[in-house]
Order: C-alpha cells, then sequence, then structure tokens
C-alpha cells in the first residue's frame, strides 16, 4: 500500500511538471467517458434496470394474434375472450384488462382534458402498486351501474387540486359525470402510459360485453411463481385453440401471443439505444488511442530519466508498475470529468427524447451508472496504457544516456503509433458510415409521398362526453354547428374532422365484404381499416380523389349509408372492375355500403408503414362505437398560427363552452414527431461520428508532428542534399496517407459487418449502401490529408543548417 501511494505521489507531481499534456489528455477522455457514462445511464433505466413493481418478471402482456399473418401481428382482446382467459388458465395468479380514454375535467374557468386509463377493479392489485392516499378499487365497481369512482396520479393531484389531502370522497366532474376521488397514487407513477393522469373502473357497452369479435381490451397478467413464459405461451395457445372451436365464425385463425412486459415497454427502444452505445463505444476506443499515443510520445520524450532509474536498480517491472498507476490516475480523472459531462448529457437527452423512449423519466446517475464509470476508467487505463508501459521499460540505459542519443523510440514504438493511428482511423470509418446512412434514410423518409397536403393545417383533439352526447344525432350536430361557426372565421379555407387522425396511427380494423365476391371462409375474411369522416376532410387534408364523389350534406342518418376507399382496397378487394364507384361491401356486422368514391392512399400508420385497406365513412351515418375515442378537428387557413387558434377555440366554445380543445399541432408537426425517433438517433450518431473524425484527425495530426519533430535531421538532411519542398511535402503526406487507406480498408469491411446491426433503423437505404461507403471514405481521406498536410507543410520550412545541430 505504501509503494501504490508513492506511485501516485509521483505520477501526481508528473502531471503538475506537464499540465499542458495533462489538460488534453484529461478532456480527451472526459470526453469518451461522459459519453459512455451519458448513453449507459440511459441503456441502465430503459433495458437493464427492472420495472418499479414488485416481481417485474412475472408481469406479461397477453395479446391476440392473427396466427395466417405471423406473430408480429398482435392486436386487443375482446371483453369475452378476456373473460375466458382468465377463468381457464392455470399460469397465472391473476388477469387484469386496461383501455386508454380521454376525460373532460370540468370545475374552472376552461376545462381540461386530461388522459386516463379504465381499468378493471384488480388492476392495481395485479401490478403491486397501491395508492399512497385513500384505496384503490373494489371488487365489483367495475361492473355495470356500479357508483363512478377515479383515481388521480400524484402529478394531476398536486397541480390541480393543490395536493390538498382531504381529496378523498370528494367529488370531480370528468366528461359531463361526477366521480368520486378515492385515491392517489405514488409519485412518479404512469403506468400504462407516461400520459396517464387518473384511473376509472372499466365501464362496459352492450356490444362490448356481448360481441366476441369486438377488439378493443389491452391486457396483462401476472405469472404464479415457478411458471416460465414459455410454459403459460404454452397453456394460452390450447385455451386459445379450445374457444377457436367454440367459435369458429370469429376465432378462426387467431392465437395468443404473450411477451414479457418489460420487454413490450422497451422493444422499439432498444434497437436504437444498443447502436447509440456501440457508438459511444467507438468514440471511447478512439479518444483512448489519442491518448495511449500521447502517452507513446511522453514515453519517448522520459528515456533518459527511465534510464536514470534503471541505472540506480529500478526493476523492469517496477517501471512497468508505475507507468500503468500514471495511466490509470489520467483515465480516472479522465472518468471524474465524464461523469459530470454526462450529468449534462443525460439531461438533454431526457428532454429531448421523452415522449418516444420508454422510461426516461427513470434515469439518473446511481451506483451502478458510477461503478461502470470507475470500473471503464479504470480498465481502459490498465489496457491503452499498457503499450506505453511496456515500451518505456525497455529502454536501453546505455544508448539513452549518450548525449545526442535518438529519442525517436525505434521500430516498435513507431508500429504501436501507426497501429493506433489505423484502428481511429477505422473505428471513426465505421461511424461515419453509419451516421451517413442514417442520414440517408431519414432524407428518404422525408421525401415519402404521405398522400396529402399538410402544410398550412391544424390540428385538434375533440373528445364529446357521452353523458351529454350519446346519440349519433348529437354528436352529428354538434360537429356541423361547430365546423359552420369554423368556417365564418376569417381565413379558414376548409374544415373538417376525422376519429382517427393520418399518420399517428391505424383505424379500427375488421373484416370486410364485397358484394358478388365468394363468401371466405371463417378467418380467411378480407381486413380493412375503418375511418369516419365529415364531408370536408378530404379537401382540408389535400388527399386527391380517384374516382367518383367525397361526401356531401346528404351522406346522413336515414340516408343510403355510402363509403369511399382508398386505391389499395379497389386494387386488392375489386381487382379488374372497370369502375368502382356502386359496388357494394358489408363491414362487420353492419348493413351494405355503397361506395361513392376512391382516393388516394394515405400513410396513415406512419411514413414506414405499409398501406393497408382503407374503408372511409360518414361520420353522420357511423354507429357511436367507432367514434367514442372522439374525433380529430382539422383546419386548413392561413394566418397567424396563435390567433388562429384562440379563434378556433372560440369557434368551439359557441357551440358548448364545457368542451376543450387539446393536442393543438400542425400537420407538419404530426408528420415530424412520427419520425422524431429516427431523428434523434440518427442525430446522436451523427455527432458521436462528428467526435469521432475529430479525434480521429487530432490523432493523425499529433502522430505526423510527432514523426515530423522527430525527424527533423533526417528532413534537414534531404533538404541540405537538394530536397525539394514538394518532396518533404509528398514525404510527409504520403506516409500519413499510407496509414490512412490502411485505417480505411479496415473500416470498410468492418462496416461491411456491423452496419447490418442497424438495419431495423434504416429506411430505403441498404446497409451496404456503396455511394455511402464511397463518398465516408473519400470525405474521411481528404480530412485525414488535411490533418498530414498541416504538419508536411512545417516540415518543409525547416531551415537545414538548424536541423543538422538538431539534437
Amino acid at each position: 500500500m505504501n509503494n501504490l501511494w508513492k506511485d501516485l505521489s509521483y505520477a501526481a507531481r508528473m502531471m503538475l511538471r506537464q499540465p499542458g499534456f495533462t489538460i488534453v489528455a484529461i478532456l480527451t477522455l472526459a470526453l469518451g467517458i461522459g459519453a459512455n457514462t451519458a448513453i449507459f445511464s440511459v441503456v441502465n433505466a430503459v433495458l437493464l434496470r427492472p420495472l418499479p413493481f414488485p416481481q417485474p418478471e412475472q408481469l406479461v402482456m397477453l395479446w391476440e394474434v392473427k396466427t395466417e399473418r405471423g406473430s408480429g401481428f398482435k392486436g386487443t382482446v375482446s371483453f369475452q375472450n378476456f373473460i375466458d382467459w382468465r377463468e381457464q388458465n392455470d399460469s397465472f395468479t391473476d388477469m387484469a384488462a386496461y383501455q386508454s380514454a380521454g376525460y373532460s375535467l370540468q370545475g374552472k374557468d376552461v376545462p381540461e382534458r386530461v388522459t386516463g386509463s379504465t381499468v378493471t377493479a384488480n388492476f392495481f392489485d395485479l401490478v403491486g402498486i397501491r395508492p399512497t392516499l385513500g384505496r384503490g378499487f373494489q371488487a365489483g365497481e367495475d361492473a355495470s351501474g356500479s357508483k363512478r369512482v377515479v383515481i388521480l396520479s400524484d402529478a394531476l393531484w398536486r397541480r390541480n387540486f393543490g395536493a390538498d389531502p382531504e381529496i378523498i370522497d370528494r367529488e370531480i366532474t370528468l366528461s359531463g359525470r361526477q366521480y368520486t376521488v378515492v385515491g392517489v397514487m405514488p409519485r412518479g407513477f404512469q403506468f400504462p402510459s407516461r400520459s396517464t393522469q387518473l384511473w376509472t373502473p372499466l365501464e362496459l357497452t352492450e356490444d362490448q360485453l356481448s360481441n366476441r369479435d369486438n377488439h378493443w381490451l389491452m391486457t396483462l397478467a401476472r405469472l404464479k411463481p415457478g411458471v416460465t413464459l414459455e410454459q403459460a405461451q404454452a397453456g394460452m395457445t390450447t385455451i386459445a385453440r379450445r374457444i377457436e372451436q367454440q367459435y369458429p365464425e370469429v376465432q378462426t385463425g387467431r392465437g395468443v401471443q404473450l411477451v414479457a412486459l418489460h420487454e413490450e415497454l422497451v422493444m422499439f427502444a432498444r434497437p436504437a439505444l444498443l447502436v447509440l452505445l456501440g457508438a459511444v463505444g467507438f468514440v471511447l476506443l478512439i479518444a483512448c488511442t489519442n491518448v495511449a499515443n500521447l502517452l507513446l510520445a511522453r514515453s519517448a520524450a522520459r528515456r533518459k530519466e527511465v534510464a536514470i532509474r534503471m541505472a540506480l536498480g529500478a526493476g523492469r517491472w517496477r517501471l512497468v508498475r508505475q507507468f500503468l498507476t500514471e495511466s490509470v490516475l489520467l483515465f480516472i480523472l479522465g472518468g471524474a470529468l465524464g461523469l459530470l459531462i454526462s450529468r449534462w448529457a443525460v439531461d438533454a437527452l431526457t428532454s429531448w427524447a421523452v415522449m418516444f423512449t420508454p422510461r426516461l423519466g427513470e434515469v439518473n446517475v446511481d451506483g451502478r451508472v458510477m461503478g461502470f464509470t470507475l470500473l471503464l476508467s479504470f480498465f481502459t487505463g490498465m489496457i491503452f496504457g499498457l503499450a506505453p508501459a511496456i515500451q518505456s521499460s525497455k529502454t536501453d540505459v546505455q544508448t539513452a544516456l549518450k548525449e545526442g542519443g535518438s529519442t525517436g523510440g525505434g521500430t516498435s514504438r513507431s508500429l504501436i503509433r501507426s497501429t493506433l493511428v489505423v484502428l481511429e482511423v477505422a473505428a471513426a470509418l465505421v461511424l461515419l458510415v453509419g451516421a451517413g446512412l442514417l442520414i440517408k434514410s431519414f432524407t428518404q423518409l422525408l421525401r415519402t409521398d404521405t398522400g396529402m397536403k399538410p402544410e398550412n393545417v391544424i390540428t385538434m383533439g375533440l373528445t364529446l362526453p357521452q353523458a351529454t352526447y350519446g346519440t349519433n344525432e348529437s354528436r352529428a350536430a354538434f360537429y356541423q354547428k361547430m365546423l359552420d361557426n369554423i368556417y365564418a372565421r376569417p381565413g379558414v379555407e376548409a374544415a373538417g374532422v376525422i376519429n382517427i387522425l393520418p399518420i399517428q396511427n391505424t383505424g379500427h380494423n375488421g373484416k370486410i365484404w364485397v358484394e358478388g365476391e365468394p363468401e371466405p371462409g371463417p378467418g380467411r375474411e378480407p381486413i380493412a381499416e375503418y375511418r369516419a369522416a365529415s364531408p370536408d376532410f378530404f379537401h382540408t387534408l389535400g388527399i386527391p380523389l380517384v374516382e367518383g364523389r367525397y361526401f356531401n350534406a346528404q351522406d346522413r342518418q336515414g340516408a343510403v349509408p355510402v363509403a369511399i376507399v382508398n386505391q389499395t382496397f379497389a386494387r386488392r378487394y375489386l381487382p379488374g372492375r372497370a369502375v368502382v364507384v356502386g359496388q357494394r361491401i358489408r363491414k362487420e356486422e353492419t348493413g351494405w355500403l355503397t361506395i361513392v368514391g376512391v382516393v388516394r392512399d394515405v400513410r396513415q400508420s406512419g411514413l414506414t408503414q405499409s398501406i393497408m385497406p382503407e374503408v372511409y365513412t360518414s361520420y353522420a351515418q357511423t354507429e357511436s362505437s367507432a367514434l367514442t375515442q372522439g374525433m380529430t378537428l382539422i383546419v386548413r387557413a392561413a394566418g397567424e398560427r396563435s390567433e388562429l387558434v384562440s379563434s378556433i377555440r372560440h369557434a368551439v366554445a359557441e357551440v358548448d363552452p364545457s368542451q376543450p380543445v387539446h393536442n393543438v399541432q400542425t400537420m407538419q408537426e404530426v408528420i415530424n414527431n412520427s419520425v422524431a425517433d429516427r431523428r434523434l438517433t440518427m442525430l446522436l450518431l451523427t455527432i458521436f461520428a462528428g467526435v469521432a473524425l475529430f479525434l480521429a484527425m487530432i490523432g493523425i495530426y499529433s502522430v505526423m508532428a510527432y514523426v515530423v519533430t522527430q525527424n527533423t535531421r533526417e528532413i534537414g538532411l534531404r533538404m541540405a542534399l537538394g530536397a525539394q519542398a514538394r518532396d518533404v511535402l509528398k514525404l510527409v503526406v504520403g506516409q500519413g496517407m499510407v496509414l490512412t487507406l490502411v485505417g480505411v480498408g479496415v473500416g470498410l469491411l468492418a462496416s461491411l459487418v456491423l452496419t447490418r446491426l442497424i438495419k431495423s433503423l434504416l429506411f430505403g437505404v441498404a446497409a451496404t449502401d456503396p455511394l455511402t461507403l464511397l463518398c465516408v471514405s473519400l470525405f474521411l481521406m481528404l480530412v485525414a490529408g488535411l490533418a498530414c498536410y498541416i504538419p508536411a507543410r512545417r516540415a518543409t520550412r525547416i531551415d537545414p543548417m538548424v536541423a543538422l545541430r538538431y539534437e
């Protein structure tokens, strides 16, 4: 321990004697280690840390799947299937169901839209989290006709009710109905979604109670102790087959898929986070190779010091230990500064990505992260300090003590420096290729034809309370009055409503029958997505009409039911028909719909998703169950946004002052938000690639500058013998470019393998896109050439007479 303390003291003195070297090395390491710590903090919170529930490994999601479409097609569950699953299984201690819902919280001057979840009464017992104030739901409170109760989130309780401890048993108004507050959940509890602000018991309609083909519930279950996910999957598959045999007309081809809750929550974030973790690993590799090169250069300058210590009896391994101690101390100091940098980086990451990366609210620099940083600093210090330490211990005492002895370090040290340069060039190329692929992919994504014209379109959500607007007629009357008011506002060109906004989500899909086509067997019925829209919806969004007409004011209750289909529907289900308009289709268990128009395909489920067959119905003729989740108002208008939004809010309030408008955004923002996660991944990888390029170029410059310094006498001799400046320039730049070319070759080979790991993040671009590989390689060589040119230019200015006297 005494020797260790002496080594540390000596290492600290050496750092203080060379402040320039120490500052550059620590800053370089802090950059690499800080980036790794920040990304690991996110990976730790999102992927590694267990969910904040008791025995979270026992929680699983259950999905109903179309077996003929593969396990990737996951869907929600009907209430009848949920009941059968819960009663017939022997793998779970309990099973609960839930669905997201929107409410209008009234009681203030302006009603507020809040997002909640309707859940079965056993939901909180199954999750294992109890309210900190009041109680959870009791058995039977989710039964029809029960007293309406609500549990608030801690954030909503504090924001809207001033954290009043007397809130329990108080009545609040949600969407025109009275609910009694029975509990407040713990701070930070935001399940099943980050936007959940309150929970109410399920309220089931007659159709939901009786229709086994009405799929709308999310299902969560807790495994019994000792039961594995595979065993539970086998048991549920047996139950699904039994239900399929009992109800073949609606259950043929349907199965069950179980997914661990943690995996379900993070499955979409995992690929991007692992790619970013790998990227910062490459940044750290380049930073460490730079510091290793600095340590090699410093060790060459300390050859006389080492020779004196060896002459005084210091053993080789004693010197290795000393140099390793210096290296590890340097890396730990870099790690400490990197830890401070990571705190800022984590704050930035969480603010940018909170909307599309799960569990970001749980990100913090905890003990595991600090331990990761300490171990990372220690082991990188050991690994990258080993080569300089061993090289320093190989000093020839006699040669080093001679006056005028060479300090170049010999072939071995030069080989190590060259290898490190090749390594960092290769690592930088891999990151640049990855960033280039993501940039090209994102560019392709933004060029995707959405099928509409989003410019100058504003969207906002509306949810009419069932208590006030319980019929189709009352809903249609509200929307018509609202649209009339909006059209009267200055600057408004068009306005409409739709139940599910394009780009954001899939529709309510279901079976479809085409008149004149053979009756398909159970489980083989054509599937289409349904949307309910107002007459001017298509005009407002600029969706072109291909054939027929749009909806009009005559398409209302009592008139012939009509539909508009997209091009994909016409191609897939009405092939070979010269005229689509006039054909009839039947949706689920409703009557026949007459097709009155065909519109262009629209990217309904996002820019990366394939287009599904779609059926639009007139909102005035649509059954109420399709509109229970509200509508989105779409307005095309010119003018200043804030004034327009305020004017629209007033237009809505004139019809119903208690109706809140929420989620206001432009259609272009909707499109941008749909690719925000890809944009962030691209941006971060580009930043890391830029840092890697900068560090790699600094490394090349440092090595070539060191080569010029160590070979000043040789360069002077060449110039004295007649070498021209261009010859010296060619010599120095050539040496650097040879190393660069080798690094590019190694990096290209690595890229052909590693870029396949980001295949799932790409759109419209191959993981081995040759144009990207070529452009990145040429760019890297250009920048490397500049890094070599600067020391080479300095070499051409060497005075031969001074160089020949150079020590």
